[in-house]
């Protein structure tokens, strides 16, 4: 289906469920999306992508029940998109999530072999990835098919790891998504990385991420010649930015403001606070 993610074009959502293993996790929009979608299986309870979002949640609950739902039924659907397209494979999941099969990963892999689409395939586990990578899923690591581009979720410094890990595998783009970026990651190894997006985070109780660690990163990404992609600031915007862009907020109260340091952050929403950095969208790509 269409996606509103700024950096992709549809989603295909093949796995259901999670588990959190993130600080990045803590507010997790696909766990709001998925209950939502449950809850609307109760009005449409013959809809078969509403059950499975029913199947992985709570009872009565917007959490994850650590179950995993596969969904053999939509595995053919990239076959009948006739115009190539960006496709972000388990938008509401993790395709390397521990309970997803590798026999699974590998009827996902035989249809993406077929497409002409571009798969972004982003995991938080890139461990397991590797681990699939290394055994049953060799035939494609080795063939590096152009159309797969594998990408690693990193929030802090402590999760930078993950690139390195990302970095054993063969792929024809390897990339990294800083999302919810919620802390300034320092110096970044950039060898082998294709395209780097970095995005703030959205919804309930999200944290407000500094443009310093924004820029941080964007300077590296110019400097090493990496496609740079800014995805959001999020609810938040320091007050520089938001007097910068004019945007108007009244009544505030303390949930509407914070501090990170020496600069005061103001909640203005998502659609206000908008995806322009240093006066100018940031949309590059992999050549």
């Amino acid at each position: 289906m269409s996606s509103k993610i700024e950096w992709t074009e549809s989603t295909w959502n093949v796995v259901a469920g999670c588990t959190k293993c993130s600080p990045g996790c803590l507010n997790c929009y696909a766990e709001r999306m998925a209950w939502r979608l449950a809850r609307m299986y109760r009005k449409y309870p013959v809809d078969t992508q509403l059950k499975k979002y029913h199947t992985v949640m709570r009872s009565g609950s917007a959490r994850w029940n650590n179950k995993i739902y596969c969904d053999y039924s939509i595995l053919d659907k990239p076959r009948h998109w006739r115009k190539p397209r960006r496709i972000f494979v388990c938008s509401m999941s993790d395709l390397f999530h521990p309970k997803v099969p590798f026999e699974f990963i590998e009827k996902v892999m035989a249809v993406i072999e077929e497409c002409p689409h571009t798969f972004q395939i982003l995991t938080k586990r890139p461990h397991i990835m590797f681990e699939y990578f290394s055994g049953i899923g060799k035939l494609y690591e080795l063939s590096c098919c152009p159309n797969v581009h594998l990408g690693v979720s990193i929030c802090t410094p402590d999760e930078m790891w993950k690139a390195d890990e990302l970095r054993k595998i063969l792929a024809a783009v390897r990339f990294i998504s800083f999302e919810p970026l919620l802390a300034d990651v320092g110096d970044i190894n950039l060898e082998g990385i294709g395209q780097v997006i970095v995005g703030g985070e959205s919804g309930p109780g999200a944290r407000p991420m500094h443009p310093d660690w924004v820029r941080n990163i964007r300077d590296q990404c110019i400097a090493a010649g990496v496609p740079f992609f800014f995805k959001q600031w999020g609810e938040w915007l320091s007050g520089a930015d938001k007097y910068a862009l004019k945007i108007n907020t009244y009544n505030f109260y303390p949930k509407r403001v914070t501090r990170i340091g020496n600069t005061t952050f103001f909640r203005v929403t998502k659609k206000l606070a908008g995806r322009m950095l240093d006066g100018r969208e940031w949309s590059e790509y992999p050549k």
